[in-house]
């Protein structure tokens, strides 16, 4: 059994202020309730192979240590998480648009067998984990932004 959440929304910045408060893993926990403690544990920061631990505090608690396995910063970001009966790729794309705003994209593939065993109401609560880190990472990047501005 496998399932895909997606979730998208669009900022008024460029794709360079969404990595930038994006890429600050550690700092993660400051402005995104639902993540605690975050550290890279081996390799250098946001490389493919490299590993980090990151707490979710909900919707369930629970540490996970992804791999990256792509990076292209300011643009695409994806990792691998693995837990017994459970696979999880997360991917997230920062897509500059004519306008001059960011599309955010998050998605996630998951699949082993405990994903059969999710219910409806965990699978909703997981979305609502992935709208509230974009909604979240686009307040802060379009606080950055505007920052930028008002020094300009």
């Amino acid at each position: 059994m496998s399932f895909r959440l997606e979730y998208q929304t669009t900022a008024k910045c460029k794709p360079e202020h969404v990595w930038k408060k994006f890429e600050k893993l550690e700092q993660w926990s400051w402005w995104l309730p639902l993540i605690g403690k975050t550290k890279w544990v081996k390799g250098q920061p946001w490389q493919k192979g490299s590993r980090f631990s990151m707490e979710l505090v909900r919707p369930v608690h629970k540490t996970l240590q992804p791999v990256i396995l792509e990076a292209a910063p300011p643009h695409k970001l994806a990792w691998v998480g693995a837990s017994v009966g459970f696979r999880g790729e997360h991917q997230f794309a920062f897509e500059e648009q004519p306008d001059g705003s960011t599309l955010l994209k998050t998605w996630e593939d998951s699949s082993g067998l405990l994903t059969s065993l999710m219910s409806a109401k965990l699978k909703a609560d997981l979305l609502s984990m992935h709208k509230e880190w974009l909604e979240s990472l686009k307040a802060e990047a379009e606080k950055i932004a505007r920052e930028e501005f008002a020094r300009s």
